[in-house]
């Protein structure tokens, strides 16, 4: 936190990591059954978030930084849902995040000035 306020910058590495649970996190909420707009239980998070990473191995950067992204990714998940552009989701991101697709790159260059 101090870092940032400072003006120290997040490891490119960390900002791929935030970008990919970013995404991952998006079609998680995508899953869900219902027209939206969508917003998971603290416990849903949690479990989420816990199973992402034991299956990727990410580091655990903690509460704050998941949080954020969590919050930042069902901002944008919903305007998709409101604005009828869910399919960009998917397009970018599934199966495999496209790190040169221009939605991703914005959501990272984003994520760099937040975490």
């Amino acid at each position: 936190m101090f870092g940032k306020l400072f003006g120290a910058k997040s490891s490119p590495a960390k900002v791929d990591d935030a970008v990919r649970y970013f995404f991952k996190f998006s079609l998680h909420l995508l899953t869900r059954e219902g027209d939206g707009p969508f917003n998971l239980s603290e416990s849903e998070k949690y479990d989420f978030r816990n199973r992402y990473i034991a299956e990727t191995g990410i580091e655990n950067y903690g509460v704050m930084f998941f949080s954020r992204i969590e919050l930042e990714a069902t901002n944008f998940t919903n305007h998709h849902l409101a604005s009828k552009t869910t399919f960009k989701i998917g397009a970018c991101s599934d199966p495999v995040i496209d790190m040169n697709n221009p939605t991703v790159l914005e959501v990272k260059n984003y994520l760099s000035t937040i975490i």
